[in-house]
């Protein structure tokens, strides 16, 4: 490998990833987190592995067996090339460091060999999380010798390559024509608004028919005489290669596969190569950060304001009108409450009335209280909220505002960001659950109670750890022991006051005047704490 080339991984390694490893808490919060995607392998896993073990079954006599691998690498591939259109576009073109690296005494394609570091550890974590279990469960459903395993591991680095050089090639051939200065937030926030629609698509189509017999006799009838699947992977020759390679009789054929469908990743890696010399710099060279606007004279004489409602307009705008703050802050969690009850109900919305219906006082006031700590929790917004300012915080440093009134109206902004997934998900709740009046209003004023508690957990915790330094928006959202903390922090607390209610068993109305009261100290705590704070962090030790 080429000196610029590792020079250039090099840094990107060490801005992305050289702070992860550094402190205990952030390998804790690994673990948590690696804990939670366990869970979910379980809740999951096991469904999917028997609708295969009832496919293997039944299409194994006729010798279509294999299409079962056939549409794990048909689906990787569309997976992967479309998370790579969305990572591609934000490591190539959309990164604050992206000007600076122009300037730089290396090929086009040598800068983005290393900035595709990044995108590929997601792809192939991804492709881990479902190429893995099904190939490895075929592998015993088959009776698979050695070969099968060895073959197996090896195709694994060979799956994603062809996807992501595709999606490289399409980015960077759409980004020649497009006015990225106007377009790039409009094309971040359709992008990832498409990519919650999919994923709720998804998990519509996986939920109307959730019986594995019925999916599996759908499968079959349609292999049958190389039916659908068959003819779908054939649109997809590396799909067809690699089912060939794990399934062929001997090792010799199992190698001519091999090589062949390295010929082809090759040659998607040397396409990538010359998209990156021909087309790279046409698309990355002009960058600028927006279209200005015309200077209009009547805003002049709009009603003055306080300092405070100025700097908490300037904080709601920010988060708007920033693609990734967007996606994450905004768009994010008003689409995942719908996708919440179309995993949990599985569509059967009559089911989860009754089930709300049967539940006494005291279940149902824990089961509105839980549901508000989930919805309010999956928000980030006040993780946030001091680093997002990035590098422009020493801007602070000339504003006629305090460092209290500045906390203040941080915390007001993410306040009132955080009550419109609190309304999406209180008119589903009204719709699925069939709420009462008194229930919808108790919904309501819990919802505003861990509101509070939640916003002013993550305001504290990235006012202890803000992360000032970054290079692109999406690293706050990523490996942050702020994260962890907040966290750590908001199911603490509140898990214990659910549990405490689950054990006392209290009347709703007694269980209410207990929320209030635990909430209410818990956020006066955190107030002193964050007082506290203040006497010894203002604007200038946050920029050290």
């Amino acid at each position: 490998m080429h000196k610029p080339i590792r020079a250039l991984i090099r840094i990107q390694l060490k801005m992305q990833y050289s702070n992860v490893f550094k402190k205990p808490s952030v390998i804790i919060g690994l673990l948590f987190g690696l804990f939670g995607l366990l869970l979910i392998a379980l809740m999951f896993g096991g469904f999917v592995l028997q609708v295969i073990d009832i496919i293997y079954s039944i299409l194994e006599p006729s010798g279509n067996a294999d299409i079962i691998l056939g549409a794990l690498f048909l689906m990787n591939f569309f997976v992967v090339l479309l998370l790579s259109l969305t990572l591609i576009m934000n490591a190539f073109y959309f990164t604050e460091d992206i000007t600076s690296f122009l300037h730089f005494p290396v090929h086009s394609y040598q800068l983005l060999i290393a900035k595709s570091v990044n995108p590929l550890v997601y792809a192939y974590i991804v492709t881990a999380g479902t190429y893995f279990p099904v190939s490895m469960y075929y592998g015993v459903l088959s009776d698979a010798g050695p070969m099968y395993y060895i073959f197996a591991f090896l195709l694994y680095f060979v799956v994603p390559v062809i996807p992501y050089s595709l999606a490289s090639v399409l980015v960077m051939f759409a980004m020649q024509f497009v006015n990225k200065g106007k377009n790039k937030d409009r094309s971040k926030v359709i992008g990832g608004i498409l990519g919650f629609l999919l994923l709720i698509l998804l998990n519509v189509v996986l939920r109307l028919q959730h019986d594995p017999e019925k999916i599996a006799e759908t499968i079959a009838s349609s292999a049958e005489g190389g039916g659908m699947l068959q003819m779908a992977t054939m649109y997809y020759p590396p799909a067809w290669l690699m089912t060939n390679l794990l399934t062929a009789d001997n090792f010799g054929l199992s190698l001519m596969y091999l090589i062949i469908v390295l010929v082809i990743a090759s040659a998607a890696f040397w396409l990538f190569y010359a998209a990156s010399q021909k087309l790279y710099l046409k698309g990355a060279l002009g960058l600028n950060t927006g279209s200005g606007k015309q200077f209009n004279s009547k805003r002049l004489y709009r009603k003055e304001n306080s300092v405070v409602h100025a700097y908490r307009r300037k904080e709601i705008q920010t988060i708007f009108r920033t693609p990734t703050y967007f996606l994450q802050c905004v768009a994010g969690t008003l689409i995942m409450p719908v996708l919440l009850v179309v995993i949990v109900f599985m569509g059967d919305f009559t089911s989860a009335a009754s089930l709300a219906k049967n539940l006494d006082g005291n279940g149902l006031y824990v089961a509105i209280l839980a549901a508000n700590i989930l919805t309010i929790g999956l928000n980030p917004v006040s993780i946030v909220s001091f680093s997002k300012d990035g590098h422009s915080w020493e801007a602070h440093l000339f504003l006629p505002l305090k460092m209290r009134q500045i906390v203040f109206a941080k915390l007001q902004s993410a306040f009132l960001i955080n009550l419109l997934p609190i309304s999406v998900m209180f008119l589903v709740a009204v719709f699925v659950l069939q709420l009462t009046v008194l229930q919808a209003v108790l919904w309501l004023f819990l919802a505003l109670l861990v509101n509070a508690a939640v916003t002013i957990i993550g305001m504290l915790s990235d006012l202890y750890y803000p992360k000032l330094g970054w290079t692109e928006e999406t690293e706050l959202f990523q490996n942050r022991l702020a994260s962890l903390i907040a966290i750590v922090l908001s199911v603490g607390s509140l898990g214990i006051l659910i549990a405490l209610l689950l054990v006392l068993n209290m009347q709703m109305l007694v269980s209410l005047f207990f929320t209030v009261l635990y909430i209410s100290i818990l956020a006066a705590a955190l107030l002193f704490t964050i007082s506290r704070l203040l006497r010894s962090v203002d604007r200038t030790t946050l920029t050290k």
